[in-house]
Formats: structure tokens, sequence, C-alpha cells
């Protein structure tokens, strides 16, 4: 993997934090689940059990262990939701529902989100607070059809549970990769750019945020988006297109985009990585605007934090990652299958 030109590239370590006591075996681990709080993160497992963790550089304790947190966790895939808000809650999704569950008040939300053929693979909140999930659906209803699989995204009120609004996904894609929400919208990436959404699904005319997108496209000399991560609650988005690609070995190139409120934008070229398998987004960090970029080349996860407008933060490669996550504002947690252990990274103040 060569990453260039440069932005400021700067190599750093993951610390291996003091955890004699792994908290699940690692065959059981159904999902690693963010908490918005610092130290905070939740291990689930097939066994129906909820591991509350809190992690620093001194090391890993378990909080506490819930069990029976959602009946038969084990008949489904889940999907961890990362958190936009501060907060001792845990969200993910199980096949066809978004499953809350409170850490404090010990109460679990569930809300069915599909029935049938469909499930979902993955969500985003819209906002900071968290009251509209846009979700991913996959659509096998027609694939005895050759193997047909439809996808689209769908956005609901978490209070009410009412559905808001959906649109299809020009094709199918991988959990996560081909749209984003955040900043009050959604995006969809289809050739030549994205369609942006409001919350109710409704194409918003000219955003800012498709404009930006088709320069960025035309930039790098691509046609068509492939990752995609809009922050939260600022008008801040990473896009990533892919340049080239020889039987499976790619080309990236990654923009960042800023935008105003009163349609200005501005397109930076990031980085350009060469030969690498694939690339995905994670999460923006709670504060700030560092973001999680893994790479998966050769049968490993690189990760790195993509940290304002030119800085580049390459913390190596994690074999067996069983998810990665942030933790509080400015610390970043993997939990390794190979190792049995877990790594934090904290941004130096200043930088995130």
């Amino acid at each position: 993997m060569i990453v260039s030109p440069g932005p400021e590239v700067e190599r750093r370590e993951l610390l291996a934090v003091a955890f004699h006591n792994y908290p699940l075996d690692d065959a059981l681990v159904a999902c690693v689940v963010p908490v918005g709080t610092p130290g905070g993160a939740a291990v689930i497992s097939y066994e129906n059990a909820l591991c509350s963790l809190h992690v620093d550089e001194h090391g890993a304790a378990i909080r506490e262990l819930v069990t029976d947190v959602v009946p038969a966790i084990a008949s489904g895939d889940l999907a961890p939701i990362r958190p936009a808000a501060p907060g001792r809650a845990c969200t993910y999704l199980q096949s066809r529902r978004m499953v809350r569950y409170d850490l404090d008040q010990r109460a679990t939300q569930q809300l069915r989100m599909v029935s049938g053929d469909n499930v979902v693979i993955a969500g985003i909140w819209l906002s900071g607070q968290e009251n509209r999930l846009a979700v991913q659906v996959e659509d096998t209803s027609r694939y005895d059809d050759g193997g047909l699989v439809l996808g689209r995204v769908e956005v609901f009120e978490r209070a009410s549970g009412r559905r808001l609004g959906a649109a299809s996904l020009p094709k199918a894609r991988a959990a996560g990769q081909g749209w984003a929400a955040g900043a009050g919208v959604v995006a969809i990436a289809e050739r030549g750019g994205l369609t942006v959404f409001g919350a109710d699904m409704s194409p918003i005319a000219d955003h800012p945020l498709t404009r930006a997108a088709r320069a960025a496209l035309a930039e790098a000399g691509a046609s068509e988006v492939h990752a995609l991560r809009i922050h939260p609650t600022l008008p801040i988005a990473m896009l990533a297109a892919g340049t080239a690609d020889m039987m499976g070995v790619r080309d990236f190139v990654l923009h960042r985009i800023t935008w105003t409120e009163t349609g200005a934008f501005e397109v930076r070229r990031f980085a350009k990585l060469h030969a690498v398998g694939d690339l995905a987004f994670g999460a923006h960090a709670p504060a700030g605007d560092a973001l999680d970029v893994r790479i998966s080349t050769g049968g490993v996860t690189w990760m790195m934090l993509a940290v304002g407008p030119r800085t580049l933060l390459d913390l190596g490669p994690s074999r067996g990652l069983q998810g990665a996550v942030w933790s509080g504002p400015s610390r970043f947690l993997a939990f390794e299958r190979a190792g049995a252990q877990i790594v934090v990274f904290t941004l130096p103040q200043g930088i995130a």
C-alpha cells in the first residue's frame, strides 16, 4: 500500500492495554458496540450477554455483564450504530429491528423496521439528537431470479417508530457503502455523483454536497463514489472514489468536502491510496472531525485516522479485527481476535 501525494502521514502505535480476562471467547463475539461515554464500549455475545467495558491507557475492566438483553441474539446478524451524542446507551441492528439498550436504566427499546425478505444491515443517525435513523435495507425477495439483491435506504423516527421515507440504492452495496447520513441529510451515490435527501427522503435540488461530489469525481477522473461519510453535526464529508482496479487491486482518491448554508463548498484532495484491496469509512470522532478509515489488503485490515484537512494517522495493521469504535471524544479502540486483545489510541490534544 502506498499513500500519495502527502497528506502529512504520521505513523502512530496502538497500545495493547492490560486485560488478563478477555471479556468473551472470540468465537462468541457477535458485535462490538460503541457507547457514547469516555472509556465506554460494549461487546455482545451469541450467548445473549452484553459485556459493558471501561477501557483506557491503563487497562480494561468489565463494568457489568448483562444477560438476556435481547432474547435469541444468535437468530440474526448484528450491526453496531455509532453514537452521535454523549450518553450511556448502545444501539445496534438485529436483522429486522433496531435495539437500543440504556446501560443506566437497564431498559431496552426495540423498533421493528422491516419484515419478510428484507433485513437491515447498517444504520447511521441523521444528527446529534439521535432521533432519526437512516438504515440500509437489503431485499432478497427476487434472489431466485438470478441472485438479484435489491437495496434501499429508509429513515425512521426513533421515538414514534414512524417510517419517514425511503429511496432505492442504484445497485446492491456492502453494508454502509455507497451512502451516508449526517448533518441532517442522507446522500446516496449514483453514477456521476450523489443525490442528497432530506429526512423524509425527498431529494434536495442543487445541494452543495451534490455539486461538491461532482467536482471531486471530475478532479479524480472517476465516475462513481465508492465510500462516503458525513459528520453527524458539521457540514463536513469525506468521499472516496476508485480510480483503478486490476484484478481486485485498486487505487482510491480521497477528498474532504466542506460546505456552508449559503451553498458555497470547498473540495480538497486528501490522499491517494495505491494497490489496496478495499476501503471503507468507520465513524467520526465524537469531538472534532477525525474519521476512522479502514483499508483491507492481503487479509489484513489497516487502520488509519483522517484528521482535519491534511493529516493522516497510520495506526498500522490489525489481524482478525472484531470491531473498532470511538470511546469518548478522542479515544479509539480496536478489538483484535488474533491476539485476543484490546488496543487503544488517544488523539493528541490540538489535532482532534
